[in-house]
């Protein structure tokens, strides 16, 4: 049985956007809001390749060729990056309650790209406007999902940029399995190529990720009942389900072990009435983004806004969720990316004043699936010379500019962990002006998020 979409949360959005898909289709997308460029990127097997929407920096403060470039990788697994372009982070967003259908779009004052060039991939293969040739050329690991990224990625820098360029890997959920599969592939195969081709990749930052599986799934019973949601005994009820994954896990049953925690979470979601563990705050069901899907899949779909994005004529429709993506790496769901996060860390301790290769995990505290609970408990299992430093590093309040709190920042060498307040599992959605002066802070290695201590 397929798993509940694990995209849900943007119900929440979708439901309280006006996106009127006859309408927004005669007027297709405002010139301003399309991106620099966009089209196709080349990668293995024949006849494959991943789509893409790059919008450069809006007002850099930095030299166009060492303008940091963000890499934005969707989760899911199967859904399109370019949900959180137009509902998140891009430059133009479906606004909440806007009603004037003739322009649907408005400017994103709290955009990832006013600082630095935000490229988004549709990844893996067959995921939004990424056409397979075939069912059978969808990746079915994370190892052959980062393949693809890095070829892109590597024609991508050829064809537009220099490799020279900072580059940061970011995304969210299902993505804190790719993203650092992706990094620890780029840092081997540099290491084999001279410093000329080999790509600037600094940093990399996951947003409420599903990263070490065995560990994660672990929580959810627990954090649950001290927020008062179940009793003891539901709880007791969990915790056997939860033993049951790990013990799959442990034996490679693969298969088994992801149905194990589908079967868990539904229970949880019954036992709570919730209509989400993504965020136990949010509004909303399943039939809501079933309801709505199809009308952004129209508009996404129309021969217009196709043309204005550089997607294919008459290729492949357009889903916000791919359901063969999804099935294709059903088998991957329980798998870990925790030695790929290693990688990243050992490469983060380089020679200088600060860490060559940095991580940033962040996640919303009302996210019960994927939040601040689960993340520290896969990382109290890494392997690394600075775990021990980093769970003694002290927790720093953080507070916007304007004095509001926004979160919890702790810690050490190259990685920083960021509790949002005020979030679920969709933190630049809750949290925009937060989440633009934590990435953009990150990205520069400055205050609450540089490098020096927290205070």
């Amino acid at each position: 049985m397929a798993a509940p979409l694990p995209f849900s949360l943007f119900i929440i959005v979708l439901s309280t956007t006006a996106v009127h898909a006859s309408a927004a289709t005669a007027a297709a997308f405002p010139r301003e809001a399309l991106p620099t460029k966009s089209g196709y990127l080349p990668i293995p097997p024949a006849n494959a390749s991943l789509y893409y929407a790059f919008y450069e920096a809006s007002h850099p403060v930095t030299p166009p060729s060492s303008t940091p470039l963000l890499v934005w990788l969707e989760g899911g697994p199967g859904v399109s990056s370019l949900a959180s372009n137009f509902f998140q982070i891009g430059p133009y967003t479906f606004s909440p309650g806007r009603n004037n259908a003739s322009v649907p779009l408005s400017p994103n004052p709290f955009a990832w790209n006013r600082r630095f060039g935000l490229l988004f991939l549709d990844s893996p293969l067959g995921t939004g406007y990424s056409a397979a040739p075939s069912r059978s050329v969808i990746p079915t690991t994370q190892p052959a999902v980062a393949e693809h990224i890095l070829a892109a990625l590597r024609s991508f820098l050829a064809a537009h940029q220099s490799p020279a360029r900072p580059l940061f890997l970011t995304g969210e959920s299902y993505a804190g399995k790719t993203i650092p599969a992706a990094a620890a592939l780029i840092l081997a195969t540099n290491q084999e190529l001279p410093e000329r081709r080999r790509i600037n990749l600094r940093g990399v930052a996951i947003g409420n990720g599903l990263v070490h599986p065995v560990a994660q799934v672990t929580t959810h019973a627990a954090t649950l009942y001290f927020m008062g949601l179940i009793n003891e005994r539901q709880r007791r009820d969990a915790e056997a389900t939860q033993a049951e994954a790990v013990a799959l896990v442990r034996a490679a049953r693969w298969r088994e072990a992801s149905s194990a925690r589908e079967r868990l979470l539904a229970s949880l979601r019954n036992a709570t009435g919730l209509a989400s563990l993504f965020d136990i705050e949010a509004a909303g069901t399943e039939a809501t983004l079933q309801a709505v899907a199809p009308v952004v899949e129209a508009l996404m779909n129309s021969a217009e806004v196709r043309a204005a994005l550089g997607a294919a004529e008459g290729g492949a429709p357009w889903r916000l969720v791919s359901p063969a993506v999804t099935a294709a790496l059903y088998d991957d769901e329980m798998k870990s990316a925790k030695r790929d996060v290693e990688a990243v860390l050992d490469a983060g301790a380089g020679a200088g004043a600060s860490p060559r290769v940095r991580v940033l995990l962040y996640e919303g505290v009302r996210d019960v699936h994927d939040g601040p609970v689960a993340a520290e408990a896969w990382l109290r299992e890494l392997e690394w010379e600075g775990l021990a430093a980093f769970r003694d590093a002290p927790r720093a309040v953080w507070r916007l500019r304007s004095g509001r709190l926004a979160g919890y920042v702790q810690k050490h060498g190259a990685l920083v962990h960021v509790a949002v307040y005020g979030a679920g599992h969709l933190v630049p959605a809750a949290q925009p002006r937060a989440t633009q002066e934590m990435i953009e802070d990150w990205v520069f290695d400055k205050g609450l998020f540089g490098g020096a201590a927290a205070a």
